[in-house]
């Protein structure tokens, strides 16, 4: 098979802060992958929490010019769980952008919607929320307008001051609103944070600590009245046991686990735990938020909305009406230049 990439630079509407810092732009790659003229793409958008970097999905597309061959069922299961897949372990946007790739190549192959392939009905996917970054009072009510048309809202939290923003969006809206920490709390913190938010009416809190504090997390789940979500803490299927004490549901983002495949398998094991299943994203175009959309159906909650936050993506792929996502009814994944 023969691999291409495209290095993206694609701006923010708005600087987007969390607890750990701020992001301006996207900087992501498009992978195309062409098997005997059909041709699949998949994005690696290389996180640097997870230590990896643009230089880093580079050498790693470098080192694979000569292995991508097989057919793209023998090539996607190498890569999920064969030779290649130990090979890319620090490297899993390569994966994920390489197994979306595949994906679409079989769909296209078979004429099908890669949630057809799945056996999944497109019309059970659930509401996306939609990302309110950490920024000025002002700024944060431009960007709570600017969200009316989405009735579920993601509050990033975890520094200092956090509590006015949160404050200020609920008596700004009476929407749905989720509480992403980022790490930032320590377990007094989260302990108290999660009676605070169960009053004023959040529908969960997403790791308010970081998942080294395992002991700290298992804490704050006998404690909190409200749900704890991990998404740090899990990244390949074998995490979700070790986890399963720690939260009462987890966060699946195809850049850290590396595409839909591995997806697949986070949302078996969570439901053989009776966990709740989330699946995210970072900051992506529709090429990965789409490619995580055809698994949606799966799960019981969405924060799909990285390509939203973009000035300008260059693609399109997967819709939102009234805040549920619509898939599109062309093969493979669907995604299109814009």
């Amino acid at each position: 098979m023969k691999l291409e990439i495209e290095r993206l630079l694609v701006r923010l509407t708005y600087p987007f802060r969390i607890a750990r810092g701020v992001q301006t732009e996207l900087e992501t790659f498009i992978f195309s992958l062409d098997a005997d003229g059909v041709t699949g793409i998949g994005e690696a958008c290389p996180p640097p929490y997870y230590g990896e970097s643009i230089e880093s999905v580079e050498a790693a597309v470098k080192a694979l010019s000569d292995r991508l061959h097989g057919s793209p069922q023998e090539l996607k299961d190498r890569i999920a769980t064969g030779e290649l897949r130990k090979e890319l372990s620090s490297h899993a946007s390569v994966r994920a952008a390489l197994d979306m790739a595949l994906w679409d190549i079989l769909g296209k192959i078979d004429e099908k919607p890669v949630y057809e392939l799945l056996e999944l009905d497109p019309t059970k996917t659930p509401a996306t929320s939609f990302s309110i970054g950490i920024d000025s009072p002002e700024v944060v009510d431009r960007k709570v307008d600017e969200a009316a048309d989405y009735h579920l809202l993601k509050m990033k939290m975890g520094v200092p001051g956090d509590m006015v923003l949160l404050d200020r969006v609920l008596a700004r809206t009476g929407k749905t609103i989720r509480v992403d920490a980022n790490e930032g709390w320590d377990v007094e913190t989260a302990i108290e944070m999660s009676r605070v938010l169960s009053e004023k009416g959040i529908e969960f809190i997403e790791q308010p600590i970081h998942h080294d504090n395992e002991e700290d997390l298992r804490t704050l789940k006998r404690l909190s009245p409200l749900p704890i979500i991990l998404d740090e803490s899990i990244i390949d299927p074998e995490d979700v046991g070790r986890c399963s004490d720690q939260g009462h549901g987890i966060n699946i983002k195809l850049m850290k686990c590396g595409g839909i495949t591995p997806a697949l398998a986070l949302v078996e094991e969570a439901r053989k735990r009776n966990l709740k299943v989330m699946l995210g994203c970072m900051l992506e175009t529709s090429v990965a938020i789409t490619a995580a959309a055809h698994i949606s159906p799966l799960v019981d909650y969405a924060d799909l909305d990285g390509n939203l936050l973009l000035t300008g993506d260059p693609f399109v792929g997967v819709g939102v009406q009234n805040s549920k996502l619509v898939l599109p009814a062309e093969p493979g994944l669907g995604v299109t230049r814009a």
